[in-house]
């Protein structure tokens, strides 16, 4: 049987999710604790707004709809240190202290804090520190993901970093102006194509030349019958070297000195337009000052021959027995018509000699416009560029597809012949039937081992790869095409800007895992604050029970205690 000291010793566990209805069903509390709260809630609000907040920092800090039973007590604590205790006859204080002291005591009767503190254990340890967990986990694996992807973008940047650099370097560019460099490296195509022709020229292609020829010649030939003819277009580089000279295509120079001709005759018109506005004639067109003479018209003798002095005069009405061919004649051969026909006499009395000295000045005004007139009507001639196309010289043949591929075959072709004579004469299975017939071939066919073959091999298949590689059809393509150097410059700066594009991004992430940092740093006081308050209500709850059962040790059981635990490991 135990005894009350045993009893008394008891612990008495409450799980922390029936607190509430543990304290109303044992008359802990009364059961209209939560409307009671409520106006208790209300006048702190009231007095709150009241509140001498200069008093104490902590004031600061406070919000009128957390303010609980411990958050009132600690201001009344604030309160009666600050301001001397004056109490009426009542033992109530007055001033601010006295009215939160009326609220400590509104929540210390019949216990309603234990409620309160019921109430918000339940809320914090189900909603609000759960979540804020959930929220520092979110924030910190946003974190983690931010340093994942943050090194995939330099690593990314990196790459494209090097794969410009390998373009660049492969095109012979230094990467600060693709386009002006790309232009330039142009420049680099006649000394490659002089390296091909030097190599197609030397001795060794020139003896492979032969000897395939001579082969040809000598196996592949009926008697009385002319031998193919091999390599001719390689026998025609070697006779003919083509033009070393590289230029823009055609198209691509006339689109240009088109747009040049025309920018010039703008400019020549604009100048031409300036200056004639500029230019003060000094001319009065005023009819008061032009002396017309109308009046000698009817005063005039006419002479007997029908002709005014302000007549027009027709010459085949003067010499109306002349033909049209004769007059044409007359036009073009002045001086023989002169001398066979000479002009009729006209006496000094019979001409008009009434100038007026003012009328000159009336057919200059007519003659302004002409010079604009005449460039208007001018056409443009394309001579008059000062780099024309008879003035260039003459563009490389190996710029031009179909003369490289002519090469190219050849190249390859005799590459293939000499490749079989090399096996065919290091073959050991056919050693001795290659010496018989050597022994009868003829003398041009027997100069050459498998060493100088070899050797041939090698001068040609660096001719065909000077010929082929990447760099060269790029040039080539550069000069040929300006869509091509569009797009290889559009490809090039996209590798480029690809780059910057990632740096770019470093900045946003860098942005983002900022405003993650701060928003961690405003969860942890908040998870921690809870955590504190709820560890310090259920202590306040297990101390005021423990008195109310008579020492009788009391423990708030549940997914509380876990909850703490965990905040105090973290």
């Amino acid at each position: 049987m135990q005894t009350a000291e045993n009893i008394r010793n008891l612990p008495i566990d409450i799980i922390f999710s029936r607190l509430g209805e543990w304290l109303v069903d044992r008359k802990r509390i009364p059961s209209d604790w939560r409307k009671r709260l409520a106006a208790i809630r209300s006048k702190i609000s009231k007095e709150f707004s009241a509140l001498p907040k200069d008093i104490d920092p902590y004031f600061q800090t406070l919000d009128p709809e957390g303010i609980g039973y411990l958050e009132a007590k600690k201001i009344y604590d604030i309160l009666l240190k600050s301001a001397p205790e004056s109490r009426n006859i009542f033992g109530w204080l007055s001033g601010a202290a006295g009215s939160w002291e009326a609220i400590v005591h509104s929540f210390e009767k019949d216990h309603l804090y234990l409620g309160e503190a019921a109430q918000i254990i339940i809320q914090n340890v189900n909603y609000e520190i759960p979540y804020q967990k959930k929220q520092v986990q979110k924030i910190q694996q946003q974190l983690a993901e931010l340093e994942r992807k943050e090194a995939d973008i330099k690593r990314s940047a990196a790459l494209s970093a090097v794969k410009y650099a390998e373009a660049c370097q492969e095109l012979g560019l230094q990467g600060k102006n693709v386009r002006l460099e790309l232009l330039e490296t142009a420049n680099s195509l006649p000394s490659t194509f002089g390296r091909i022709l030097e190599i197609i020229d030397g001795d060794s292609v020139s003896h492979g030349i032969e000897y395939y020829s001579n082969f040809v010649r000598d196996a592949h030939t009926e008697k009385d019958k002319s031998s193919l003819a091999v390599l001719l277009n390689l026998k025609d580089i070697c006779e003919n070297p083509p033009s070393l000279n590289v230029s823009a295509a055609s198209e691509t120079f006339d689109l240009e000195n088109t747009q040049l001709s025309s920018n010039e005759i703008n400019l020549v018109k604009g100048d031409i337009d300036v200056n004639t506005d500029t230019i003060d004639w000094d001319i009065s067109v005023d009819s008061a000052q032009i002396d017309w003479n109308i009046g000698t018209l009817e005063e005039t003798d006419d002479g007997g021959n029908g002709l005014g002095p302000y007549e027009i005069v027709n010459a085949i009405e003067i010499l109306p027995n002349t033909s049209p061919n004769e007059a044409a004649d007359s036009d073009k051969n002045p001086l023989r018509k002169t001398e066979e026909n000479p002009p009729p006499e006209i006496s000094v009395s019979d001409i008009s000699w009434d100038i007026s000295v003012e009328t000159p000045q009336v057919d200059v005004i007519d003659d302004v416009s002409l010079p604009n007139i005449q460039l208007e009507n001018q056409t443009y001639a394309p001579d008059s560029l000062p780099l024309t196309r008879g003035t260039r010289e003459e563009r490389s043949q190996l710029l031009e597809t179909e003369y490289r591929n002519k090469i190219l075959d050849d190249l390859y072709e005799m590459k293939a012949f000499l490749n079989q004579r090399l096996v065919e004469l290091r073959n050991e299975d056919t050693l001795s039937l290659q010496n018989q017939v050597q022994a009868v071939a003829p003398l041009v066919l027997q100069q050459y081992t498998p060493d100088a073959i070899k050797t041939m091999i090698s001068d040609v298949s660096l001719a065909i790869s000077l010929l082929t590689n990447r760099k060269t059809r790029d040039l080539i393509m550069i000069l040929n095409s300006k869509r091509f150097l569009d797009r290889l410059v559009s490809t090039l700066e996209e590798k480029k800007h690809h780059e910057v594009k990632l740096k770019e991004g470093l900045k946003d992430v860098a942005a983002k895992r900022m405003e993650l940092q701060n928003s961690l740093s405003s969860s942890w006081p908040k998870q921690e604050a809870g955590l504190a308050k709820t560890r310090e209500l259920k202590k306040l709850c297990e101390s005021t029970l423990s008195s109310v059962f008579d020492g009788r040790p009391v423990n708030i059981i549940g997914e509380i205690n876990a909850l703490l635990s965990s905040g105090v490991s973290a």
